[in-house]
């Protein structure tokens, strides 16, 4: 490398400004101290400007840097890169950087080395630049930054020469980016300026805080029914309950609170909350425990039956996402200069690349990490809501056409908003649906039995877009024999009491998913899905009961508990098929007529003293196989996935079970064995025997015909199981699935010839062998 240049003759400081710099006192690094004006560093400076960014392989060019002790000095002297650094550090080398002696150690007064590589981030649509940090005495990398290029909007004036002033996000400061943020979507986003559509009772809130302007000391609660909310704006608040609200709405104090409420009465949240709805000239707040009547399950469930309108229909939503309660506020202290946009000039000072860090590190603060994120109820509020100003340790902004924070307020090309309900086409809205599902599932509801109303907002949204589909407990009509095949990544304990019917993912409390492929052949048929609402005015909420008729292959097994797993046994001695099943993979015997299920169960069907005992134990359950899902998109050899669901009897009546799990089987091969499979997968489709997603089956006018004619998507049922999937195991390949469907047909077969009769199972289908008319409750 070459000889370190003259830093301060290759920048040309301005001797004014580097008369101000000597003149500055010394500061500690933390969030107290102010009136440092940004800039950059001589050295950070120089790197900046020449800087190689021409497409360049691992490692890229180094640039010697600033030793600990350097580094230290110009971040407490107001450089913003060399202050992102040292924030960017975790504990250990925070603490290795400022204990005592550290910086009179060798190590420290060795110089760091900056790496700087320019790459081609194709799968973005732009170039990006990443830099590395190293210690350079053992080399170890301290962090990357991913610069990208500063999109249009941003000043590079706000680069360097701003003040930090404040430590708060209730700043001047800080309302001056809000003001902005709101002022750009009301003029430019139509999308996000769209009112209630009619003015009718069913879509706005029946009451509202009116709050008035900045002076007055006192807010009073009014019902709606005489204002024209298609004229009148208003906002809400997303918040945490914590362990309760000290003040709600309730019979006894209704006509108080229409009477008015001083504002020293309201917890901080809400106050705070008051005051942000002031500044933005808005004279209505919607806070649920103020505005629902609480001691009122009626109540209760008329306005939740609308959340999604009065969300939606909201001109801005609050949310206190920091705070664990009502007291906490909604404003914050922040970390000074990691609140103002960390922007790069690379290159020719006269016409320089500018490029932006958006603080990817420990300190930088993910949304949903914040404390309001981990709450069921808010996921829809922030869906559905048109503009959402989040209150952390920092503002953050989301729209439906942007996002932003006070440290990055454009956003990004990769910082889009998350979990929109929306989709063009029926397998798109159901990926939709899935993805909420997924990331809802995963939250915390303080009741089980809100499970499906809190996520009802979204569902009925969907609905709204999802022409001639029904919604049932958390499903949709169509492809429903697909939809049942959602699985728990962990099993949950079993609710006290009914909260929906077990095939519907509500009915556990863990986080759910499901297996996805382009391609599907049906083993069974949903005939018929009937729920009973809790509410008739409330068809995506809640529900007292449901079932599910099916008709499709079943066979009995047993479930056994061994020490470690759970796992699947089929027809013989208990012991043998354990010892098996506990074996590698690469050891087990390897049969022509073997199978290997995985076993994923919802919750765990024994006893708590059953599940402390040492010893194996089992059960007699119900496989009931839906589905074999087909990707041929996957690279490796693996192409076949049968999905089924576990069984038990209620003991109601033969042919009724509970849904306690999830079962499936993998089929691999060489990559011969998937060329001949693409082949027959080919032949299938042409014959109408297998479906894709998004694709109207052969016969059918229109996509209304088809969903008049079959409204579940069952596609067409081939009421075979043996030599179903053969053409592989005719390779040489083992046909796992081959071998499970040829086991229902032959266990069939046999128990017919021995006059067995099992009471649990339904009605048999007279035309096929091993299928059978049963109902999950």
């Amino acid at each position: 490398m070459s000889e370190e240049p003259n830093y301060e003759q290759n920048i040309g400081f301005d001797a004014q400004e580097e008369a101000v710099q000597s003149t500055r006192p010394r500061l500690h690094l933390s969030p107290e101290f102010l009136s440092k004006r940004l800039h950059y560093c001589s050295k950070c400076r120089w790197i900046f400007q020449n800087a190689d960014l021409s497409i360049q392989d691992y490692p890229g060019k180094e640039y010697d840097f600033h030793n600990w002790a350097g580094l230290t000095d110009a971040a407490r002297e107001g450089c913003h890169h060399c202050y992102v650094l040292l924030n960017t550090l975790d504990e250990e080398h925070i603490l290795r950087l400022t204990g005592p002696c550290k910086l009179e150690s060798q190590e420290n007064q060795n110089p760091l080395k900056l790496r700087i590589r320019s790459y081609d981030r194709a799968w973005t649509g732009t170039p990006g630049i990443m830099t590395s940090w190293e210690l350079h005495s053992v080399k170890q990398k301290l962090y990357d930054i991913h610069l990208e290029p500063l999109e249009d909007g941003i000043d590079l004036s706000e680069a360097e020469g701003r003040f930090v002033e404040c430590t708060s996000t209730d700043s001047e400061a800080s309302w001056k980016q809000i003001l902005s943020w709101v002022d750009q979507c009301s003029a430019t986003h139509p999308s996000c300026n769209a009112r209630i559509r009619q003015d009718s009772r069913d879509r706005k809130p029946t009451r509202l805080l009116f709050v008035g302007d900045l002076v007055k000391s006192w807010v009073n609660l009014c019902e709606t029914k005489t204002l024209d909310l298609s004229r009148t704006d208003y906002m809400t608040l997303s918040h945490c309950w914590g362990d309760g609200v000290p003040l709600r709405l309730t019979h006894d104090n209704y006509n108080r609170f229409l009477a008015g409420i001083e504002v020293s009465e309201i917890p901080k949240t809400f106050r705070d909350a008051i005051d942000a709805t002031r500044r933005l000239s808005v004279q209505y707040l919607w806070i649920d425990s103020l505005c629902i009547v609480q001691d009122s399950r009626e109540d209760w469930l008329y306005e939740s039956a609308k959340m999604h309108h009065i969300y939606q229909n909201s001109y801005l939503n609050l949310m206190a996402a920091a705070s664990s309660n009502s007291h906490g506020g909604l404003y914050s202290s922040k970390y000074p200069f990691l609140s103002i946009p960390f922007l790069v000039p690379l290159g020719d000072p006269r016409n320089p690349k500018i490029a932006c860090y958006r603080y990817m590190n420990a300190r930088r603060e993910k949304l949903d990490n914040l404390t309001l994120f981990s709450r069921g109820w808010v996921m829809q509020e922030r869906v559905l809501a048109r503009r959402n100003l989040i209150f952390g340790k920092e503002i953050h902004w989301e729209c439906h056409d942007s996002t932003g924070s006070e440290s990055f307020p454009v956003g990004t090309a990769l910082e889009k908003r998350q979990h929109t309900v929306d989709g063009q086409t029926d397998a798109s809205r159901r990926t939709v649906w899935q993805n909420i599902v997924k990331n809802y599932s995963r939250l915390n509801l303080t009741f089980a039995s809100d499970r499906l109303i809190a996520i009802a907002g979204m569902a009925a949204e969907l609905g709204q877009l999802w022409n001639s589909v029904q919604y049932y407990a958390g499903l949709w009509s169509l492809h429903l024999r697909a939809s049942l095949l959602w699985y728990s990544r962990k099993p949950s304990v079993q609710a006290k009491s009914f909260v929906a019917p077990s095939w519907s993912w509500a009915s556990v409390g863990t986080e759910v998913q499901w297996f996805d492929a382009d391609d599907f052949d049906g083993l069974a048929e949903v005939l018929q899905v009937d729920v009973v609402l809790t509410s008739h005015g409330h068809p995506f909420g809640p529900v007292t009961r449901g079932s599910i008729h099916l008709n499709g292959p079943m066979c009995q097994a047993k479930l056994v508990k061994t020490k470690y797993t759970e796992i699947l046994c089929f027809d013989q001695d208990t012991e043998d098929a354990v010892s098996k099943a506990d074996m590698p993979e690469d050891d087990a015997p390897n049969n022509e007529a073997g199978f290997r299920t995985t076993v994923v169960l919802d919750h765990y069907p024994w006893s708590e003293q059953e599940m402390a005992a040492e010893t194996d134990v089992d059960i007699t359950v119900y496989v009931a196989p839906l589905q074999t899902d087909i990707d041929l998109k996957l690279t490796y050899s693996g192409l076949l996935r049968l999905g089924g669901l576990l069984l038990l009897p209620t003991d109601s009546f033969s042919g009724q079970f509970r849904r306690i799990g999830h079962f499936f089987i993998h089929d691999q091969w060489g990559m011969e064995g998937r060329r001949v499979y693409e082949e027959r997968i080919a032949q299938m489709r042409k014959e109408g025997k297998i479906q894709q997603k998004d694709v109207k089956l052969p016969g059918f006018v229109d996509r209304e015909e088809w969903l008049k004619r079959d409204p579940f998507g069952n596609g067409v049922i081939t009421k075979t199981l043996r030599s179903r999937y053969i053409s592989a195991v005719d390779l040489g390949y083992a046909g796992e699935i081959s071998n499970f469907l040829g086991y229902i047909d032959r266990c069939t077969e046999e128990h017919r010839k021995l006059g067995i009769m099992d009471p649990n199972l339904g009605e048999e289908d007279v035309e096929a062998r091993g299928w059978y008319r049963y109902e999950i409750v």
